[in-house]
């Protein structure tokens, strides 16, 4: 909606669009080594299972890049977590003005489960006894390694889906604060603010 003199409702700063997008590309490359961290370890885990000596290509492939893999992920669990961090603060400074309550916009039910999900993924991990003396302990701490990836899994596309849902909640705070901004008007082009 544009007024006929230049002016048009308040949006949010394109930084804050930008490191919105960053953030969601860092949150969904971490689901999607989850989820390759997770597909091997159920192929490791069918392969200890069936006693199958032919092991897939692909497999082959994660278990001997297993140690870059794991650099990668804690790459971009530090990136996320320090993105998360550094938006939730921004988008705070950025509502400032615009919206009477930037905490209550903040605040979505995504933000606690995913907490929860990674909190529990962790003492998961604390408690695994990962000595594996035969089949069935190896067979049981790949199990374990499964469900530390799903709950890792289910965290992140919960988070992934609330910064979606907080985002959305932004832009409308700044749409309905009424405040209205100026865009550049150029002749024979189209507007662009």
């Amino acid at each position: 909606m544009t007024t006929d003199d230049g002016w048009v409702p308040a949006s949010p700063p394109n930084t804050w669009e930008w490191g919105t997008r960053a953030l969601m590309l860092a949150l969904g490359a971490t689901c999607g080594l989850a989820v390759l961290f997770l597909v091997s370890d159920l192929a490791v885990w069918y392969h200890l299972r069936s006693g199958d000596e032919a092991v897939s290509p692909a497999l082959i492939w994660i278990i001997d890049h297993v140690g870059s893999l794991s650099a990668l992920g804690l790459f971009l669990i530090v990136a996320y977590l320090v993105g998360f961090l550094v938006w939730r603060h921004r988008t705070k400074e950025v509502l400032r003005g615009y919206v009477d309550e930037p905490d209550r916009v903040l605040s979505h039910w995504a933000v606690p489960v995913w907490n929860a999900a990674v909190g529990m993924s962790f003492l998961i991990g604390l408690y695994m006894d990962t000595s594996a003396a035969d089949i069935d302990a190896m067979v049981r701490t790949v199990q374990i390694e499964a469900l530390q990836n799903g709950l890792r899994l289910a965290g992140l596309t919960v988070l992934l889906i609330g910064v979606w849902e907080i985002r959305d909640r932004v832009r409308v705070g700044f749409r309905d604060s009424g405040k209205m901004r100026r865009i550049k008007r150029t002749e024979g082009r189209i507007p662009f603010s």
